[in-house]
């Protein structure tokens, strides 16, 4: 019998510094994922209208930072987001209590830059479910 096709889970990257951008694609590629980028939380909010699997989101950015879009999507007010859709915080200072202030937005999880593929392949594996990929025929 046939394998059941895998589904490529579809990430959205939310960042606004080019090399960062270019370092979680390439990862992303390595890991058969399909993302989308935005440069910043309202580009993000804008996007939302497509199905995503997670969502990778930076905490600094200009215009509106990781932490507001977080806030924004799971209060959900226009009911156009899925606000129980996982949100992986990318943060460069994995200080001591960055993680609660990402955990009070409403993120469910943080990833510490410099990001390391290992650690980016364990958050999908945690957080995008085996089942989601799999493609009923």
């Amino acid at each position: 019998s046939e394998k059941p096709k895998l589904k490529k889970p579809n990430i959205l990257v939310v960042e606004d510094n080019y090399i960062n951008q270019q370092v979680v694609v390439e990862m992303l590629k390595n890991l058969q994922c399909q993302y989308q980028l935005a440069e910043n939380g309202q580009e993000a909010l804008n996007m939302l209208n497509t199905s995503f699997d997670l969502i990778l989101m930076d905490c600094q950015m200009p215009l509106m930072n990781g932490y507001d879009t977080t806030r924004h999507i799971r209060a959900n007010e226009n009911g156009q987001f899925n606000p129980d859709i996982p949100i992986v915080a990318l943060t460069a200072n994995a200080m001591k209590g960055d993680d609660s202030k990402c955990f009070e937005a409403g993120m469910n999880d943080y990833l510490a830059k410099p990001i390391v593929s290992e650690q980016l392949a364990k958050i999908l594996d945690k957080w995008v479910t085996r089942e989601k990929r799999k493609v009923t025929p």
